[in-house]
């Protein structure tokens, strides 16, 4: 399909099988990217609208779903952390040259730096609710209208004015940006197409962040703990680790037969793209996750990370769907994992210093939240959100309000 890429379709009649698998090269040219759906951390999106929208050679769906549209783990696009994650799980990161990929649990850390007095700040989350006393929370523009900035709060506007550099001190990369606005008052400021920063009033690092004037100069930086990622979506459970399988086979519905969706790597530079169909007799039945992990060791894998799967299981070729969606049609999805030709534009630098006019508000295309009946087809799916949130509230994992509602409404169903 292009310099290194290959596509095969596998129909083994032995379970019976229909298999799409991507082959790519990392040190071609050729790019992995994340997409949101909507660029935005609400509504959803169909896989193959994604491609299309980016101009993909190849598209596979991403991180499971929150009730929202926004992805469940943490989410960083073209050297912006997007989103730290809402439980803890695993990513699929590349790092900028293209030439590394990881999979496994991000160690995440976020900074901002006053480099005018050389100080630096940790922050603590980025998109993922109010920041406690004395921490410093992140907003962008992909959360507006979804994120309920904290009142009585200290808070910075900034635009980013450089393409992100690595920073190897600390294993991550880091950007160069601008100071439109500070201010400590009742309301908090807007993204309005950049970034905010806000602390609580009152606390420990209220002053720093109030203190900015506009035109000063500060950085952001974060990293996921692996050198030189920009790009990183989210997924669960690891399949292999090492060369060898790493997930268990359990007895929740979770681990039976359905459509799955995975990202693997080998040791020779290849990154593999996989579905396998599921839920259509006399044509493919599906995978358990261990038999997904044994078809990734087949294929060359040294490490494997599931991807959202059952009805959201999809794969477009230039646009296209290739393989056959289990609910008979494509559903929509909160992100995607693609491959583009040639290099990645949206790592670019910024090409103009931004205005300190703020600039308005981008409407996402679908509404705030999805319509119920996408909700409903991935809370009450086995191998989606609703499967994978029960799984792990089986095995006593602690879950966040909003996964253990997703839990026991799978459970109602």
């Amino acid at each position: 399909m292009a310099p290194g890429v290959t596509h095969t379709i596998i129909r083994d009649p032995r379970g019976p099988y229909v298999i799409h698998v991507v082959s790519a090269r990392l040190e071609k040219r050729s790019t992995l990217d994340v997409e949101l759906s909507n660029d935005r951390l609400q509504g959803f999106e169909t896989t193959s609208s994604m491609s299309r929208r980016r101009r993909a050679i190849v598209a596979i769906n991403g991180d499971y779903a929150r009730e929202s549209g926004r992805p469940v783990m943490a989410f960083a696009e073209d050297g912006r952390l997007i989103q730290t994650p809402l439980a803890w799980g695993r990513n699929f990161s590349v790092d900028r040259a293209e030439t590394n990929a990881y999979i496994g649990h991000p160690h995440i850390d976020a900074w901002l730096t006053d480099p005018s007095t050389g100080a630096s700040y940790d922050i603590a989350s980025v998109n993922q609710g109010a920041p406690a006393y004395g921490e410093i929370a992140a907003y962008t523009q992909e959360s507006a209208g979804l994120e309920k900035r904290p009142n009585y709060s200290c808070s910075a506007r900034l635009f980013q004015t450089a393409a992100p550099r690595a920073n190897y001190s600390r294993y991550g990369v880091e950007a160069d940006q601008y100071v439109e606005q500070s201010t400590c008052r009742r309301r908090s400021l807007a993204p309005n197409g950049g970034a905010i920063i806000s602390t609580p009033w009152g606390g420990p690092v209220s002053d720093e962040v109030g203190g900015f004037a506009t035109g000063d100069h500060a950085v952001m930086g974060w990293s996921l703990g692996w050198r030189g990622v920009m790009d990183s979506i989210g997924g669960n459970p690891t399949l292999v680790e090492r060369g060898r399988i790493s997930v268990q086979q359990e007895n929740d519905p979770f681990f039976i037969r359905h459509p799955r969706t995975g990202v693997g790597s080998t040791p020779d530079g290849r990154v593999l793209m996989v579905t396998v169909d599921g839920r259509q007799p006399g044509y493919s039945v599906g995978m358990t996750p261990r038999q997904f992990a044994s078809l990734f060791l087949s294929l060359g894998a040294d490490y494997a990370l599931n991807l959202d799967g059952g009805g959201s299981t999809t794969m477009t070729i230039r646009g296209r769907i290739v393989n056959r969606p289990s609910d008979g049609h494509q559903r929509p999805v909160s992100s995607a994992l693609l491959l583009l030709p040639g290099n990645d534009p949206g790592e670019a630098p910024p090409s103009a210093q931004p205005s300190p006019t703020p600039s308005p508000l981008v409407t996402p295309t679908l509404p705030p939240t999805a319509p119920d009946s996408v909700w409903q087809s991935i809370v009450t799916d086995p191998a989606s959100t609703g499967g994978l949130a029960s799984s792990m509230l089986d095995r006593g994992i602690q879950l966040p309000r909003s996964l253990e509602k997703a839990a026991l409404r799978f459970r109602r169903n």
